[in-house]
């Protein structure tokens, strides 16, 4: 048993997303993979999310790895919602993934009358692999030669198509739009688009490498931290870490209860832990670290969870002081970039330094003019 601090649990978990100190910039790939993905709601959520743990990075960059040499690739993976992975974990990611969330996709598919059974849209597979056999084709190029063909219902393509997703049959492709936009993307055979895997791994071996994978990075994490994060069900997850129970310890964490676990390999590291100078985050919508736990107690007092997740299932953008949430931002264009920052608290002045110093390097990222407006708790101007 190891007894660490709340402040130690923090440190640890940022460090490992490079959010403390960023990464040198020819480990972007990398820092992808440290992390297990980009959430990908959103491009400039994306791109915001790499550049505050990348140092120097530019806004081409995930474009470029995406459609240029396809070191990243875009798909339903963790939670059945969008990601970014490097192409080199794509096939263990999704292999681990599939049994759950093809479980979760079918029992809402046929709960709610989309289709009558688990197997009842294979037989479209053929005609949509046959829509794209000649190259990435967007959504309503595929709905509309699947029309034509005479072959499946026009409002159940999307999810067909989404469904061979979750299969590893299909893939996204380009997209249209400028880097921080994407109107319309393209789908493409996963097999066309990607090397096939350098090794074939069981659905249990993939799942034993992505439960380390998420300790090396997530850890200490409790089984029902992971299972939130993976989109499995906690009786799925479990016995995967029942199966690397010899390398893993488990973790006492000041002032909190549940069963933490740490990979054993790290265990000295997370005791030593040193405090670091104050610094500040800017963390979009939907960002890795926000996503990655169902206790966010090592970043967000559970006080002010209502101002970062909020109804209809959106996730706040947030300002990450010393390791802290402490308020919220948004940007938007009007006739120019505005960022509005809400802080929950102060701001003291130092750390309005700290986040102006930051936003200035978002202006050098995206090139955007960018007009700052702060705002008390109250909403009175400050």
């Amino acid at each position: 048993m190891i007894d660490i601090s709340l402040r130690e649990e923090t440190l640890f978990t940022l460090e490992r997303h490079h959010l403390i100190d960023r990464a040198p910039n020819e480990d972007a790939i990398e820092v992808v993979d440290d992390i297990l993905g980009l959430n990908a709601q959103g491009a400039l959520n994306y791109n915001i999310s790499l550049w505050n743990r990348v140092s120097g990075l530019e806004n081409d960059f995930i474009s470029r790895a995406l459609y240029e040499d396809r070191s990243l690739v875009r798909s339903w993976l963790m939670r059945d919602t969008v990601h970014i992975v490097p192409s080199t974990s794509f096939h263990t990611l999704r292999r681990a993934l599939r049994s759950s969330l093809m479980r979760e996709w079918n029992r809402w598919t046929v709960k709610t009358g989309r289709k009558d059974d688990p197997s009842s849209w294979e037989q479209h597979y053929a005609g949509i692999l046959e829509a794209i056999e000649g190259g990435p084709q967007t959504m309503s190029e595929i709905v509309r030669q699947m029309v034509r063909s005479g072959e499946g219902d026009r409002a159940n393509i999307s999810r067909i198509v989404r469904e061979m997703s979750l299969k590893g049959l299909v893939c996204h492709a380009t997209t249209k739009g400028p880097w921080y936009h994407n109107t319309e993307h393209e789908y493409t055979r996963v097999d066309r688009w990607l090397p096939e895997p350098s090794n074939e791994v069981t659905e249990s071996e993939a799942g034993v490498h992505l439960v380390e994978m998420y300790l090396k990075s997530y850890g200490p994490a409790s089984v029902s931290d992971f299972a939130y994060w993976s989109g499995m069900r906690v009786k799925e997850a479990a016995p995967l870490f029942e199966q690397i129970s010899d390398s893993t310890d488990e973790v006492m964490i000041e002032g909190k209860r549940g069963r933490y676990l740490i990979l054993s390999r790290d265990a000295d590291a997370i005791s030593q832990m040193g405090d670091r100078p104050p610094w500040v985050r800017l963390l979009p919508q939907f960002d890795a670290l926000i996503m990655g736990h169902r206790d966010k107690s090592r970043f967000l007092d559970p006080q002010l969870k209502g101002d970062v997740f909020l109804p209809r299932a959106d996730v706040a953008a947030t300002i990450l002081v010393d390791g802290q949430v402490e308020g919220t931002w948004s940007m938007r264009k009007k006739k120019e970039w505005e960022l509005a920052l809400s802080p929950f608290h102060g701001p003291e002045p130092d750390e309005k330094e700290l986040v102006e110093g930051e936003i200035d390097d978002l202006r050098r990222f995206t090139g955007f003019d960018i007009d700052v407006v702060w705002s008390r708790p109250s909403e009175a101007p400050l």
